[in-house]
């Protein structure tokens, strides 16, 4: 084999750049989002730990229960 034949050709170089670009990117993303979720679910429990009893968290996307008004029967 000849050294000219081990010498990647310019299109192959770039290829395997954008490959190799496009794989670290994905893997840094998904590192990201790891590491957040990861950091936001100890944060979750220290703030469950810390919350008084008593105390729930309120879910603005429920709708509440409505107060129905008793009426009196004669």
């Amino acid at each position: 084999m000849q050294p000219s034949e081990m010498v990647m050709n310019p299109k192959q170089v770039f290829l395997s750049v954008l490959i190799f670009g496009v794989a670290g990117l994905l893997l840094f993303m998904y590192l990201e989002v790891w590491i957040v979720e990861q950091h936001t679910g100890r944060a979750e429990k220290k703030r469950e730990e810390k919350a008084p009893l008593g105390w729930v968290p309120v879910n603005y996307l429920q709708p509440t229960p409505r107060i129905k008004p008793q009426v009196p029967y004669a």
